[in-house]
């Protein structure tokens, strides 16, 4: 088994270079000062492994927060479409408490359908699983909006 070092500015700046996203954007999306995030993604200024005198340019909130976005972005879109639906079918049931009924009442799709997801999201036509994808999507936005709030 190998392991791969994450190294969020790497990822980050990659994905500003391929146009995948912005600095801007990831300004917006985490809220960080503009001057601290560029600081943070200069090449110059490389995450040093270990110990440092250094005082950090971001937060462990902060950082923790990039790493799990530049984590999600880049090698979470590798994750195939049906295990992508189950696992936010199983978020729901799992972590917040939501039965199959619920969710089916919720995003207006059949607690027939939606177990079928839960079991094997392959088995089910992209017809099903498209509105039930991009609903249970939009639960799963709505409930992330709450905690925050």
């Amino acid at each position: 088994m190998t392991s791969t070092m994450h190294n969020p500015a790497d990822e980050l700046r990659r994905a500003i270079a391929e146009g995948r996203i912005s600095e801007a954007a990831l300004q917006v999306i985490t809220s960080i000062d503009g001057e601290r995030l560029a600081t943070f993604l200069d090449e110059v200024h490389r995450s040093e492994v270990g110990l440092s005198t250094r005082t950090p340019i971001l937060s462990g909130d902060e950082s923790v927060r990039l790493s799990v976005l530049a984590g999600q972005l880049i090698q979470g879109m590798e994750i195939a479409d049906d295990d992508r639906l189950r696992g936010i079918l199983e978020g729901l049931t799992i972590q917040f408490e939501l039965t199959p009924q619920n969710i089916a009442l919720l995003t207006h799709t059949n607690v027939g359908d939606v177990e079928a997801c839960l079991a094997d999201p392959g088995a089910v036509s992209p017809e099903v699983k498209f509105p039930l994808a991009v609903r249970a999507s939009y639960v799963n936005l709505a409930i992330a909006n709450a905690r925050r709030h």
